[in-house]
């Protein structure tokens, strides 16, 4: 039997009011505080002489906490999750940096973390719960208004909206993990912290803007405003070293908001520095602001920064760099209920042959084939096999699929979309005159003599039949059952492998015996 980890329930089964989860394009690309961290100056001064060790693959845990509302529902949906943490290790393959998740997912029922107003609050939530040496990821509802932020003393929080395939968000916040800032780091208000001056991207910028450095520091100052200069970076890169983010190899940027790129990558809106050169900003960079669909690399200098920056400042986070094995890429196959079975409604067992190197597997069933959230159910468990726990609804059709994936593997697909009808087909004894139903042996092989067993208190007529799993009558005899024990024997001889069902039926009702063929 599966040890189920977790089941939740359609959410349209909640009584208590749910806030409405923000739009992607309701929402800030990232609220991280801006700011050079003093590690990473040092670093840029002479970035050769710090180890990176370039060629060797490094593993860090994450601590993955899904909040939701007071009553358990909302969660980030677990199948989002592993598309998330499949899209972070494939953006950080360059680097050469790997994620994996550290312990079980942890499930925080909180709506007031769910839907948080600033930072501040994120900050309680992450020192409340946050796990050591690990990188505490938190995804909510909403997140201050954004798709995500770091914070550099505490964690990660992350949009739901801004979680999953082809999204960049949770890439770009680890970046800040990793010590690397924006591009445009000093632009995040415009020319000026407070956005009391808008930039005019046609004249020549400043040679420096001021930014809000209050909440980068290493604990929360609440009453203190921190305003930091940053140098505004010139196109012929004669101050790249010092200037916004400190590396040579990202080029300048101002665009502090969320821009679609041109054909070739880059910004629509073109810029002019302080000399007057004109250009345009690099929509490939993670760490910018362009549209997910442009973005798709750290630079090298970016890469071995972070790298760095693990051997040097976060060593705890690489205690084990041993791997699990990669979850095999083999489609799963399905074990039971074939397809269009008919399975005891209030009784409901699902199996599928084990992936290899799979520990966990996601299941959904739900009533309608696109698994709509809110109606489908979703269940984890550490098996190929579950029995449902809840009865499903009597005579409906349900559609079924399964994921598996371990701590470091996720990448898997679901199954194709299986179905199957509910009945009812157990033995609920509406024949009073009988007390006993058995098929022996069971499971049986192919052209071997099966006997149904029936034990009577009193003689009674009856038809006996032989049912496919989808309900299709195969045989059918009628019975004449005596008093005391009865051995009735069935033909398999033309059945192949698989599941049927035996029925006993008369006016008073029936009684079913499952059947499995070898």
């Amino acid at each position: 039997m599966a040890r189920i980890l977790l089941f939740f329930v359609c959410l349209t089964a909640f009584t208590h009011p749910l806030h409405a989860q923000p739009e992607r394009n309701d929402l800030a690309p990232c609220g991280a505080p801006p700011g050079k961290s003093a590690w990473l100056k040092q670093y840029q001064q002479n970035p050769q002489v710090h180890f990176r060790n370039m060629d060797t693959t490094l593993y860090v845990p994450l601590t993955i906490h899904l909040v939701g509302s007071d009553n358990g529902g909302s969660y980030l949906p677990q199948s989002q999750l592993l598309d998330a943490l499949c899209q972070l290790n494939a953006d950080f393959e360059e680097a050469n940096i790997q994620f994996f998740v550290e312990g079980e997912i942890r499930y925080l029922p909180n709506s007031a973390w769910n839907n948080h107003a600033d930072v501040l609050e994120g900050a309680e939530m992450m020192f409340l719960n946050n796990v050591e040496n690990t990188i505490n990821t938190y995804f909510v509802s909403d997140p201050a208004g954004n798709c995500g932020y770091n914070l550099p003393y505490a964690g990660i929080a992350m949009a739901r909206a801004c979680s999953g395939s082809n999204d960049h968000t949770w890439a770009h916040e680890i970046g800040h993990n990793l010590s690397v800032q924006h591009p445009f780091l000093g632009w995040e208000g415009g020319v000026s912290h407070d956005g009391s001056i808008p930039p005019n991207y046609n004249n020549p910028a400043p040679l420096t803007v001021t930014y809000d450095y209050t909440y980068f520091k290493d604990t929360l100052i609440v009453d203190t405003l921190i305003i930091d200069t940053a140098l505004v970076e010139l196109v012929d890169g004669s101050n790249c070293q010092v200037a916004a983010d400190g590396f040579c190899d990202t080029s300048p940027d101002y665009l502090a908001f969320r821009w679609n790129c041109n054909g070739n990558g880059q910004s629509l809106q073109e810029q002019t520095d302080p000399t007057g050169a004109k250009f345009r900003s690099d929509g490939a960079l993670i760490m910018g602001y362009a549209d997910d669909a442009c973005q798709a690399r750290f630079t090298p200098e970016q890469i071995a920064a972070m790298r760095a920056n693990l051997y040097e400042e976060k060593p705890g986070y690489l205690y084990n760099q041993t791997p699990a094995p990669a979850v095999s890429t083999e489609p799963i196959a399905i074990v039971t209920p074939l397809e269009d079975e008919l399975v005891q409604y209030d009784d409901v067992y699902l199996e599928w042959e084990p992936l290899e190197h799979a520990t966990h597997y996601i299941l959904q069933i739900s009533p309608v084939p696109t698994f709509p959230t809110g109606i489908a159910s979703t269940y984890i468990v550490t098996e190929n096999s579950i029995t449902l726990p809840e009865a499903l609804t009597l005579d409906r059709n349900y559609y079924w699929r399964a994921r598996g994936y371990n701590s470091h593997s996720f990448c898997n697909p679901m199954t194709g979309t299986f179905r199957f009808r509910t009945a009812q087909l157990t033995a609920v004894n509406t024949i009073a005159q009988m007390a006993h139903l058995r098929a022996v042996p069971n499971p049986t092989a192919t052209g071997q003599a099966t006997l149904l067993e029936i034990e009577a208190q009193q003689p009674f007529s009856a038809s006996l039949n032989l049912l496919a799993p989808t309900g299709q009558l195969l045989q059918s005899q009628a019975l004449e059952v005596h008093s005391g024990n009865n051995r009735i024997a069935v033909a398999t001889e033309a059945l192949a492998p698989g599941l049927y069902f035996i029925s006993v039926e008369n006016e008073e009702g029936r009684a079913v015996e499952r059947l499995v063929v070898r």
